[in-house]
């Protein structure tokens, strides 16, 4: 079992579950000539949430900073993923991908338990499988701090339902793994992220962050295939040496020729 960081896992899914709609209503109207703190107060003072509770939009500002602010060039290429993308699937893939690593429990419940749970043939994830998974770290002391039984199946309910909106699972009531589905665009996205961390190509090929999508590095390879054939990059292999070069030359670049 791996596990993303040494960092107790927190409670925040509860507060903020995977918030698609938000997210992309608020990165449509994000105003590039203003500051993150400038969009924010226009955004609340605008009330483009048309949301009444003040408590929910504090929350949802406070996870969207967590998620999708960097900091640096990654901040704009989003936003413009968003807002010119062609593909919802693409753009819902990406928001994922930065959700999962601002959350290292949603993280790690995918990548140790559904994966795992995936090549073993199991079909269905309950809430109770979840519930449990979850108090063991718990009872790990690998939380926060103790969770109870209550606190344990809030977790377990919001971590699928987002995993559900994400369209890692399906179902209302009974959640099913759904069905593999990684656009080549978006593979192209976390190929390049994935990259900027580890440069040897055959720890690209075989990074965990390929789990959060449920694929194994055979569907890696055939992936990097395809982008190698259409011309997003060079991907060569040689007995065990995997040798991979984009084309783009920053994540800007490669959000370009996604919304071309």
């Amino acid at each position: 079992m791996t596990f993303k960081d040494s960092k107790a896992y927190t409670a925040k899914i509860i507060r903020a579950p995977a918030l698609l709609h938000d997210t992309r209503v608020f990165l449509s109207h994000w105003d590039e000539g203003l500051s993150v703190d400038e969009n924010i107060q226009k955004a609340i003072s605008d009330n483009i949430f048309a949301r009444p509770a003040r408590f929910y939009v504090k929350q949802f500002l406070t996870a969207f900073r967590e998620r999708y602010i960097f900091g640096d060039e990654w901040d704009a290429a989003l936003r413009k993923l968003v807002r010119k993308g062609k593909d919802d699937a693409v753009i819902d893939r990406v928001l994922y991908y930065h959700t999962a690593h601002a959350d290292n429990l949603l993280y790690d419940f995918v990548v140790n338990y559904i994966f795992t749970a995936q090549s073993r043939g199991i079909e269905y994830i309950s809430t109770k499988n979840a519930q449990e998974y979850i108090k063991n770290l718990s009872d790990e002391g690998k939380t926060t701090s103790k969770w109870g039984d209550t606190v344990c199946n809030r977790v377990a309910r919001n971590t699928l339902t987002s995993l559900r909106d994400f369209h890692i699972l399906e179902g209302n009531v009974k959640k099913r793994i759904a069905p593999v589905y990684l656009p080549i665009e978006a593979f192209l996205y976390i190929a390049f992220s994935i990259g900027m961390e580890v440069e040897a190509g055959d720890k690209v090929v075989n990074h965990q962050d390929w789990k959060l999508f449920l694929i194994d590095a055979a569907t890696v390879e055939r992936l990097f295939l395809e982008a190698h054939q259409n011309g997003f990059l060079s991907y060569q292999t040689a007995g065990n040496l995997v040798r991979i070069q984009h084309r783009f030359k920053s994540i800007g670049e490669v959000v370009d020729a996604i919304v071309s």
